[in-house]
């Protein structure tokens, strides 16, 4: 039996049109994408935070959250407790479990409306969830009351590394998907290290979507090179620095007695 090159030609075209029309119907239509500017955000002399932008796109009916974070690690803190019902004095240490040292959400709209209980625990998204995932140890390596961790968190909101805001994610409709904007202060007061920026996307209350970016905090310049010489040049950054604090106070006498003789 002859084959027809035409049959054979026309059932290869039919082919490719319909590996296409399936490729796009399981592809998504809009791809939820992230990017953080600056990418390295230096800390110098001058140094006291930087201002972040987080831009990306997104399908148009989907809500976002934003999450930035470090990795989670193990927190060693000591505690204050009355003496004899009259002094506050250090009593010892809890450790805290699997939390992030730097922990900062923003949403689109209120994280209670948007996300199930469920989800918000699956994904660690809210401060309830976080309590509900970590866990305190004293010293002996009990597990003690997860109150403590209300005292943790609160701590941290303090320090400015913690923080939860809702309806900061800034959405632009378009006529083929959404673009986003999350404009926020970094703090000083987080250590160098590199963290993840990632962005979730939420449709009739459960995550379908997801995408990271990350960037770097990073000492340079002379505060870098103070900070090696304090770890691995000890004898001579404490030399330098009784040389440093006794020039300035010779010069705060110099300016006092200055002051002093008219």
């Amino acid at each position: 039996m002859k084959k027809n090159p035409a049959l054979i030609k026309r059932g290869g075209v039919l082919l490719a049109a319909c590996l296409i029309v399936v490729f796009f119907a399981i592809s998504p239509a809009h791809a939820l994408t992230v990017e953080v500017a600056p990418g390295i955000v230096p800390i110098d002399f001058f140094y006291h935070g930087k201002k972040l932008a987080i831009t990306g796109s997104s399908a148009i009916d989907d809500d976002l959250i934003v999450k930035i974070s470090s990795p989670a690690t193990d927190i060693a803190m000591k505690y204050k407790d009355k003496v004899g019902g009259l002094f506050w004095m250090k009593k010892g240490s809890y450790e805290f479990k699997d939390v992030p040292s730097v922990y900062l959400l923003h949403t689109s709209a209120a994280l209670d409306r948007i996300l199930s209980p469920e989800q918000q625990q699956k994904h660690l998204l809210g401060f309830k969830a976080l309590t509900a995932h970590a866990t305190v140890e004293d010293s002996d390596g009990n597990e003690v009351d997860k109150k403590w961790l209300d005292q943790f968190i609160r701590f941290k909101e303090a320090e400015k590394v913690y923080n939860v805001q809702e309806g900061t994610v800034v959405r632009q409709h378009g006529n083929d998907g959404n673009t986003f904007t999350l404009s926020l202060d970094w703090p000083f007061q987080a250590r160098p290290g590199t963290y993840t920026v990632e962005v979730l996307a939420v449709r009739d209350g459960i995550v379908v979507d997801s995408s990271s970016s990350s960037f770097t905090v990073e000492q340079q310049g002379i505060i870098a090179t103070l900070s090696g010489m304090a770890f691995n040049r000890s004898a001579i950054y404490g030399i330098m620095a009784i040389i440093i604090a006794l020039v300035a106070g010779f010069a705060v006498g110099a300016i006092f007695k200055g002051g002093g003789s008219h």
